[in-house]
This record gives structure tokens, sequence and C-alpha cells, in this order.
């Protein structure tokens, strides 16, 4: 039975069939439920939450995390990454509406760019505008976004597609 999902601007209660989404910004206390979530939806979340991030959640009324999206910031552009949606609630429009809040927070810092890592949604994110991109372009866009460190300290960056969106 489809659950409605309502637009928001910071933190809405939307209501459908009886069950509560929350939509908001993550906190500190927030980051072993949404480290947890990552996991358990096969993305790292090493770095969630260090300073020069933001990331919201979506959860239900019980607080179970059920969306999560994050936002990496550079000079004047941003690192979008961890969008995921609990598998039982996709098609429902939550991770559209968690990339919204990014794109409402890049565009709020003045942000000319957003970017991407994806080696298996790249369609997704074509949908949402975003083109195929260089790697090289996003590390010299975000030499110090944490992902983009952490990747690197790994040797994981030549194995990325990278993803773009002009804002």
């Amino acid at each position: 039975m489809p659950r409605s999902v309502c637009l928001f601007s910071h933190k809405l209660r939307c209501y459908g069939t009886g069950m509560s989404t929350v939509v908001r910004e993550a906190t500190p206390e927030d980051k072993p439920a949404l480290v947890s979530f990552l996991t358990s939806e096969g993305l790292p979340a090493d770095d969630v939450l260090s300073p020069g991030t933001v990331y919201w959640l979506a959860e239900t009324a019980a607080g179970e995390v059920i969306a999560s999206a994050g936002l990496e910031f550079g000079m004047d552009a941003g690192l979008l990454r961890s969008v995921a949606t609990a598998e039982r609630r996709r098609g429902e429009g939550l991770g559209k509406r968690m990339v919204q809040a990014a794109f409402e927070a890049a565009r709020s810092r003045r942000l000319r760019r957003v970017y991407l890592f994806s080696t298996g949604a790249g369609g997704y994110f074509a949908g949402l505008g975003f083109v195929e991109s260089s790697v090289e372009e996003l590390v010299i866009a975000l030499p110090n976004a944490p992902q983009v460190l952490r990747f690197s300290s790994l040797g994981w960056l030549s194995t990325e597609v990278a993803w773009r969106l002009d804002l």
C-alpha cells in the first residue's frame, strides 16, 4: 500500500496510510543509526557527519531510518553522497526528495555544481539532470571532501564514475 511523501523545507511530518515519515537534517546523535542504515544498504559510512558535511534522513514514527542523503562542501561545489532508500520504501519519491534537500542546501550556499560518485546508479542520477564527468574534474573541484580523501587513500578513485550537475 503506498504511503504519501510530502515536499518539505527542513522538517515536516507527512501522513498517508497511518504511517508517519519525518524528513529532517541529521544531528550528531543520529550518527549511529545513519551509519547502520548506510552499512545495511551497502554504502560507505566512515565519514558520515564529518565537519563540512550535512546529512538528511527520513525516518518512521518509530525512529527507523528509511532514507538518507549527504552533501560535502567545497569552495564552489558540493559532493552528493549516501543517497539511499530502504528497499521496501523505494518508489515513493523519498530518494528524490532527499536529493532535492541537498540541492536546496547547495543553492543556499551558492555552490555552482554538485558532483557524486556512482558506479551503479548513474541512470537514476542522469534522470535528475546529472551528466557523467571525469573523476579528475571532481577531485580538482573537491580535493578536501571527506569522501574524496577516503577513496583516494583506499585507491578507489580509479574504479569510480563521477557525475556532475550544474546548478
